[in-house]
């Protein structure tokens, strides 16, 4: 275990190595793109890798010393006073909105956190519900949402039942969880692993200011999100749950937080709908009565109770004829896209400056608009470009890779609300480069492209007879409907061993 705890901790040294050198790279990248686009020198960058609270926050620092370090914390699990330092505590935006709270431990917590959430999955993983996809090494979202889709292809008719807890992680009491814990027939424990877990729930944490002065704060009700460790807890916290519905007729999946039964009768649908009403009842875990539904029936035609179109269950929503995208999701879609065509084509000549050689009209030309269209088929196609699509759409020439976004088309049924995304893009990058040339003119007496939407598909806007450098840039937007196709295609072709599985954010 010394062994395994002191590689674990320069394993999550590296980790942390990595993401600082990835954010000085966004960072230069950056700051050149400001210079090249406004000619404004940037200020002062806000980067500060080496300001850490605490020198076991120090990826050079543990990495240096692992071999003490472990040596010292085994020690101390051994002899059941393990406690792990305050976590850092930090604000991440929600993708609908608000902030969600999380927790940075140290480099040697977050390793020893990392060994014993395998060791204890790997253990205990029989016990665990299969219909529990988030916690199960071998399985993701695609599973989940086969599961569902199976079970509603084969069924006559659906009931569906849809429940949201309140803030799960943030809100599971201690006392129900330690009294699983307790439970030698629920969950496999050391003594030395419990009393860690114990520890972890009730740990010490603080914000920067005030980490810095001493001053912290101790967890009294929920999971220690921004470790590993509560994966296991959050699971172990509805697993009367999922033993309570396996024992009803139907089907459930549950993906972390995020649980959906269905069932082929009302009856059954009570019954399901009284079994979470219960299991809330006696581990004082919160339902949230505004997002959860209830009981409804899944039809194209009224029915006799609550009839709805469609289930929205992990950005997909089902339907009768299969999967397409949510509404959520399309609006996360756009909310992305929209930011990044105001970042490239409008918000730096609106408020900063303006390099006069980012554009040419005379020669049809461009610099933000290409590095908009680039940026958009990376976020759209997962890193791929139009080649490659063209490529195993035409001749059936396997996909390097599917991931991002091209990974969240493979399973959809229908290309209706891609089409309208196509529409939506191309209709927003046209009236951004009106508004652009509008400013181009106003503020700097530059005359600017105003490319119409067909134009901007078929990406005839710019005059690549002038451009003498190979290869020449691909300037038609990319399309969804052109990614749904190919990752339709791969995924009928090859399965989806090799797909990426969307991320959905989830923060433990």
């Amino acid at each position: 275990m010394q062994t395994a705890l002191r590689n674990e901790i320069k394993k999550v040294a590296n980790r942390v190595f990595a993401r600082q050198a990835g954010i000085a790279k966004k960072d230069t990248e950056y700051r050149n793109r400001f210079r090249k686009r406004t000619n404004v020198e940037p200020g002062l960058t806000a980067l500060d890798p080496d300001n850490f609270v605490h020198r076991h926050f120090d990826p050079s620092y543990c990495k240096r010393n692992a071999n003490l370090l472990a040596k010292v914390i085994w020690h101390k699990v051994q002899n059941l006073d393990y406690q792990p330092l305050p976590a850092l505590k930090f604000y991440k935006d929600k993708a609908n909105g608000g902030k969600r709270p999380l927790m940075a431990f140290s480099i040697p917590d977050t390793a020893l956190a990392n060994i014993l959430m395998k060791r204890l999955r790997e253990r205990n993983i029989k016990r665990f519900s299969p219909h529990s996809f988030a916690y199960h090494p071998e399985k993701n979202v695609f599973d989940a949402i086969l599961d569902l889709r199976s079970f509603i292809r084969s069924s006559p008719k659906i009931y569906s039942v849809q429940v949201d807890f309140k803030n799960y992680f943030e809100s599971i009491p201690h006392p129900y969880i330690e009294k699983l814990l307790n439970d030698p027939e629920l969950f496999s424990l050391t003594p030395a692993e419990k009393n860690v877990l114990k520890q972890f729930l009730r740990h010490g944490y603080a914000q920067k200011i005030e980490y810095e002065k001493g001053t912290f704060e101790r967890r009294k009700i929920g999971t220690p999100q921004g470790s590993s460790i509560s994966l296991i807890l959050a699971n172990l916290a509805n697993h009367s749950l999922d033993t309570a519905l396996e024992k009803l007729p139907g089907k459930f999946v549950r993906f972390a937080d995020d649980v959906t039964a269905l069932c082929e009768s009302y009856e059954d649908a009570i019954k399901i709908e009284r079994t979470f009403f219960d299991h809330c009842g006696f581990s004082g875990i919160e339902l949230n009565r505004e997002k959860s539904p209830g009981i409804a029936v899944l039809a194209n035609k009224d029915a006799e109770i609550r009839t709805v179109r469609h289930i929205d269950y992990l950005g997909y929503r089902f339907t009768e004829n299969g999967l397409i995208l949510s509404d959520k999701k399309i609006l996360s879609i756009k909310t992305k896209l929209s930011k990044l065509v105001s970042v490239y084509l409008t918000a730096y000549i609106r408020s900063t400056g303006f390099n006069p050689n980012r554009v040419s009209y005379s020669k049809s030309f461009d610099w933000d608009l290409l590095g908009l269209i680039s940026e958009i088929r990376n976020y759209l196609y997962g890193g791929l470009d139009e080649n490659e699509i063209r490529s195993m759409l035409n001749g059936g020439r396997k996909l390097r890779r599917v991931r991002g976004l091209m990974s969240f088309y493979a399973l959809l049924d229908d290309k209706s609300a891609l089409q309208e995304l196509d529409g939506w893009l191309a209709g927003t990058v046209a009236r951004a480069m009106r508004k652009r040339a509008q400013i181009l003119s106003q503020k700097y007496g530059v005359r600017g492209l105003t490319p119409n939407a067909t134009r901007l598909i078929k990406g005839d806007w710019l005059d690549l007879g002038q451009w003498r450098e190979e290869p020449k840039p691909e300037t038609a937007l990319p399309s969804f409907v052109r990614g749904w196709r190919a990752a339709r295609k791969y995924y009928l072709t090859y399965g989806l061993t090799d797909v990426e599985p969307p991320k959905y954010g989830y923060q433990y």
